[in-house]
């Protein structure tokens, strides 16, 4: 029952959204993320340590809460867009959208080239289920469902409108395999904490970090290029989105943690970049740094 209200509450939510004016949404979104700021004090704390860990004191203090919270701004920004997009077709969604080194993309494409784009919980990393999907080649991502199966439901029907589809992080090898086979192109959001068993261990940010092999291992097996890709956040219903330079496992002799490192560096420099976008409330150090999100 409770699973269930909070779907209602969501689609009155959704629903409310939708109905608003433009800049009237701008104004409650806004609020919402100020919000969100004052109250999520646990997670706040996490991205404060993260801060402190990656740039220790060549920023001021108030340099890193002014990050916290434009990425608390992006988080809610980034649901409305998910909300907004699932009823707009491409070429409203080209009316939000600026490209950069498309030609990395459309290069893969006229070679037939099997795509894995990798990305980092950064700005609107849901374009992927959305504009890539509708402007390039239907998609295929992975992710845990949602504990709320009504919302999950909701996610999975308002994923596969646009041509993307999701698969379930466990197991999900084959099922990615078999979607570049059948031409689609795999997307992955490898920026997060895995546990030490699970990946390679590589530079992130500057500092020791584990980072998922699943895009590399791949790769490997299918002879697919590796393109970075970031949503990066302009304003309002304003996104650039940039490809960054496709790296070809070949090129490095299929060395595991070098394709894995310079994934992690094409994160790592579009963050430093500009650092309002990510999602510094996780805990990404928890396996490497023991202790350091108890303090």
């Amino acid at each position: 029952m409770k699973d269930y209200l909070i779907y209602i509450l969501y689609k009155l939510f959704r629903g409310f959204v939708l109905f608003l004016p433009k800049g009237f949404m701008k104004i409650v979104l806004n609020l919402l993320a100020k919000l969100a700021y004052l109250l999520d004090k646990k997670h706040r704390k996490y991205a404060k340590i993260n801060l402190d860990l990656v740039y220790e004191n060549k920023i001021s203090e108030e340099r890193k809460e002014e990050i916290i919270k434009n990425s608390y701004y992006n988080l809610v920004f980034n649901l409305y867009e998910q909300i907004e997009n699932n009823n707009l077709d491409l070429e409203e969604l080209e009316k939000k959208i600026t490209l950069e080194n498309e030609n990395i993309i459309t290069d893969a494409l006229k070679e037939n080239k099997n795509i894995i784009l990798i990305s980092a919980h950064y700005g609107n990393w849901e374009y992927i289920t959305s504009y890539i999907s509708l402007k390039y080649a239907p998609t295929t991502m992975v992710g845990r469902p949602l504990n709320n199966k009504y919302l999950n439901d909701d996610l999975r029907q308002s994923r596969e409108s646009h041509n993307s589809e999701m698969l379930d992080k466990k197991g999900s090898a084959k099922g990615l395999i078999k979607a570049l086979k059948n031409g689609r192109i795999i997307g992955l959001a490898i920026d997060q904490h895995v546990p030490v068993n699970k990946g390679e261990k590589i530079k992130f940010l500057g500092h020791d970090a584990v980072q998922t092999d699943s895009s590399t291992r791949i790769a490997i097996k299918t002879g697919a290029l590796i393109i970075p890709v970031f949503f990066i956040k302009d304003d309002f219903r304003k996104y650039t989105i940039k490809f960054c330079e496709a790296i070809d496992p070949l090129k490095y002799d299929n060395d595991v943690n070098k394709i894995t490192q310079l994934q992690a560096d094409a994160m790592s420099n579009q963050i430093l970049e500009k650092p309002d976008d990510w999602f510094w409330q996780h805990r990404r150090w928890k396996d490497i740094y023991l202790g350091i999100y108890s303090k």
